[in-house]
């Protein structure tokens, strides 16, 4: 399971990444065009403290306008950059607010993983052919007075396919047995969220998505700080699953967890 696998590849080389906070929101209106919403954030004090205090580097995910509309030519056909803003979060957190407006929502596909930290907001929004790396494809089509917007996760990577996000080597898995290594990954961990939905811009009709409020649809919410909060419950699904194992084989598994939420892997939802 790639999320899984995202913890393993950041603790074992205590990546930045763990310092991010993350949200996208795909919003939708019933021809098909509409924005996407990228909130990304990192904490700048753990940060400047990881890297030293006088790194240059540690200056967050604060992209100019030239980062950012190369990363709307890359999400695709007739997407652009509408607004930017500086954002704060909690707890020293801050970072950058983009949306980017589309056309065609058949034409764009979103990435369960975190942002590109090196390029922009990431390449979490593409318009190339289904990886394993871009997991969740939309296709719209109407129905007179409605639309019916398909969700389509992929279950599993295709043989022989390559990912961004490999498996580390086995010495380099953390050992969840340890108390120090855990302790290490809950500090470390502390205040990274990853969140994906989509937001009809109208009313939903019906669909089989499993956590709605009002006009949105949660794909993916992940608190990796109280994820780990349930050590003997992780360790034990660590045990029950490999880290590519489909999202089919995982979600039951998932059901009694605190700070993931996955939806999946086919979703439809009719609005208006």
């Amino acid at each position: 399971m790639r999320v899984l696998r995202l913890l393993a590849v950041l603790a074992s080389t205590f990546g930045l990444t763990a310092c991010l906070n993350s949200t996208t929101i795909v919003k939708v209106k019933p021809d098909g065009s509409g924005t996407v919403e990228q909130t990304t954030l990192m904490n700048m004090a753990a940060l400047k403290g990881m890297m030293g205090s006088t790194s240059g580097q540690a200056n967050g995910p604060m992209m100019n306008k030239a980062d950012l509309e190369r990363t709307a030519a890359s999400m695709g056909e007739g997407v652009r950059l509408v607004s930017s803003e500086p954002v704060k979060g909690d707890n020293g957190f801050e970072g950058v607010k983009a949306i980017f407006a589309f056309d065609d929502i058949n034409k764009i596909q979103v990435s369960q993983g975190p942002p590109n930290m090196s390029g922009g907001t990431g390449d979490r929004t593409r318009s190339a052919e289904p990886t394993s790396d871009d997991p969740v494809r939309f296709k719209l089509t109407r129905n007179g007075a409605t639309s019916t917007l398909s969700i389509n996760f992929i279950d599993k990577a295709p043989t022989g396919k390559t990912d961004s996000i490999p498996n580390p080597p086995p010495g380099d898995m953390p050992d969840l047995s340890n108390p120090m290594i855990m302790n290490m990954m809950k500090a470390m961990f502390q205040g990274f969220k990853i969140n994906v939905g989509l937001e009809v811009m109208g009313s939903i009709v019906k669909t089989n998505a499993e956590y709605v409020t009002g006009p949105r649809i949660t794909l993916l919410e992940l608190d990796v700080a109280e994820l780990l909060a349930d050590e003997a419950k992780f360790k034990a699904l660590q045990g029950k699953i490999g880290p590519d194992a489909s999202l089919s084989e995982v979600k039951p598994y998932l059901k009694d967890f605190k700070g993931i939420k996955i939806d999946g892997p086919s979703i439809t939802v009719e609005f208006r």
